[in-house]
């Protein structure tokens, strides 16, 4: 049996390794959208590519159907496995979260998921992370998407980890992209961001 790339090992560290499909997540009428109301879940899951930037969507964890408010997540791989990711689509119970960056709901979520981030590596003693900067990334004709960078190490590989959260039809978008600092195929991570923000607002 192969052993894990280090980058699967990351994966696991940060959450973004992809999970097992839940039952139950294929009920009928999912994918059907209330007249006048946000899409569903399960239709916003559909919205999102199977391959986008380079990247290749693998499984979907609907933790919805176990912790409401939570959402879906969907796990994408980089080219050549150089890079994963997570999309989460979720609302934490609240009706219709803001398609406004700087509104407050956005600005405590944002700071919550890069605390997550951050939190999940110190559980880990061989894992060292820290925030480095934040910026706004622009989405062409829609609402940018804010992303905070982080940089520390797992062992003795340097890693970097991009947190970026935006509205999308009613509820939170959260991307987490994680990718070893030094990279033999580069590749940049704003691209998927972008073109996931632009799929899952439809």
């Amino acid at each position: 049996m192969r052993h894990a790339p280090p980058l699967v090992l990351l994966a696991l560290t940060f959450g973004l390794a992809g999970c097992a499909q839940q039952e139950g997540e294929g009920v009928a009428g999912a994918t059907a959208s209330p007249p006048g109301g946000r899409p569903t879940l399960a239709a916003m899951a559909e919205r999102l590519p199977a391959t986008v930037a380079g990247f290749t969507r693998r499984d979907t964890t609907w933790h919805e159907q176990t912790r409401a408010g939570l959402g879906v997540a969907m796990d994408y791989d980089g080219p050549a496995r150089s890079a994963v990711a997570t999309v989460s689509v979720y609302d934490r119970g609240q009706a219709d979260v803001p398609n406004d960056i700087d509104s407050a709901a956005l600005q405590a979520e944002f700071t919550a998921a890069v605390s997550e981030a951050v939190a999940m590596a110190g559980t880990r003693t061989s894992q060292r992370i820290a925030e480095r900067d934040r910026s706004d990334v622009e989405v062409p004709g829609q609402v940018p998407m804010r992303c905070a960078t982080l940089h520390g190490t797992y062992g003795r590989q340097e890693v970097q980890t991009l947190v970026c959260l935006g509205p999308a039809a009613g509820r939170y978008l959260k991307i987490l992209i994680t990718s070893p600092a030094r990279q033999v195929r580069p590749v940049s991570p704003m691209p998927f961001v972008v073109d996931i923000a632009r799929a899952a607002r439809g």
